[in-house]
């Protein structure tokens, strides 16, 4: 009897699941006994193509199975990577300018631009540039980014510039700074460059000089003794002016108002009269005498007014009827001045207005609004 093969699927196979064993073997003929159940050969197909087959079947099995295994491989890796950085947090840091100190928990990280993961919970940062130091709050929760930025501030440069307090006994000398007048003393200069400066003060009594240095951001004193005369030494300079007006010897402001009472040295002086508000400006120049008052008046100037109205009105300056609008060529003195404006339909308008010593002086009023 021909040799018959026998196919038997009962038990899987090991690590695969689904999969059947199959075997093939020999099975002799056993003349004296009830043969099994067997496929004839003439209806089987060969037994060396079956036997590829099946060997093919489970070279497939296995490389899916080992297929699988690398993918659930790589994934429990990246798995295991994902749960390490959600437990961590990430921190980033910049500075400007760059370059700055990082340290984190007392220890140097490096400089900025920086970022590092770290555990969560509080961390003590500090960033350093040159002798500049910032303390970061940082509480940092797993999973998250925490972003900062620091600006260092630049170092303000030194003051270029410095002062020189003159005081002198007895006081009123003229003060000289390397030749310039600067004032009465005492007084003090604060837009000096840092150097040296030769200071000179006169009185009528006598004259002294020093060299004084001057330092940035600093202020410089200095005192000088001059010899006291018997007699009076001082007079004084009166302004009166019809409106406020500033009284300035050498630049710096010595009275102000309409009536001033200045106690000066005696001797001569040059006086700018001003009054910013009016565009005037005059000049003086007078002799004080020791013991005595120089007297310096101030007379306002006149200048042109036009005055007009629509469709027309009469007009009072400070209560004088100056006439019908329109009105050309009024000659008035600087000053302020209150305006009224009168018509028998449109009734009433007042105005306050300033005449100035420059520019086109015009008054002008609609009564129909």
């Amino acid at each position: 009897m021909p040799d018959m093969i026998v196919v038997s699927g009962v038990s899987g196979m090991p690590g695969v699941p689904g999969m059947t064993e199959v075997s093939s073997e020999h099975v002799a003929p056993d003349r004296g006994s009830v043969p099994r159940p067997a496929v004839p050969l003439s209806k089987a197909p060969s037994s060396g193509r079956a036997a590829a087959g099946r060997l093919a079947l489970v070279a497939a099995a296995a490389i899916i199975l080992l297929a699988g295994l690398a993918t659930f491989g790589a994934r429990y890796n990246d798995g295991l990577a994902s749960a390490s950085a959600a437990a961590l947090g990430t921190f980033s840091i910049d500075t400007e300018p760059t370059g700055a100190a990082v340290i984190i928990d007392g220890q140097s990280r490096g400089s900025t631009p920086f970022k590092a993961s770290l555990a969560p919970g509080a961390h003590t940062v500090i960033v350093r540039h040159g002798a500049e130091e910032r303390r970061v709050p940082l509480m940092l929760a797993a999973g998250t980014e925490v972003v900062h930025h620091v600006e260092f501030g630049a170092v303000k440069p030194a003051p270029m510039v410095g002062a020189i307090s003159v005081v002198t006994d007895p006081p009123g000398a003229h003060v000289l700074v390397d030749g310039r007048a600067r004032g009465a003393s005492p007084i003090t200069l604060t837009d000096l460059l840092a150097a040296d400066y030769k200071v000179s003060v006169t009185s009528e009594t006598g004259a002294a000089e020093r060299t004084v240095a001057v330092r940035a951001g600093e202020t410089a004193s200095v005192v000088f003794s001059l010899p006291r005369a018997s007699g009076p030494l001082a007079g004084w300079a009166a302004v009166s002016s019809p409106f406020d007006v500033q009284v300035l010897e050498d630049n710096s402001i010595i009275g102000t108002g309409r009536n001033s009472k200045i106690m000066m040295p005696a001797g001569k002086h040059t006086f700018s009269i001003v009054s910013q508000a009016l565009g005037y400006q005059d000049t003086r120049t007078v002799d004080v005498a020791a013991g005595k008052v120089a007297s310096i008046q101030v007379d306002a100037p006149k200048v042109i007014v036009n005055v007009n109205a629509r469709p027309w009105a009469d007009v009072f300056i400070d209560g004088k009827n100056v006439g019908q609008t329109p009105i050309g060529n009024l000659s008035l003195a600087i000053g302020t001045y209150d305006v009224v404006f009168r018509h028998p339909e449109f009734g009433e308008r007042r105005q306050t207005v300033t005449v100035t010593a420059k520019g086109a002086n015009r008054v002008a009023v609609d009564m129909t609004k």
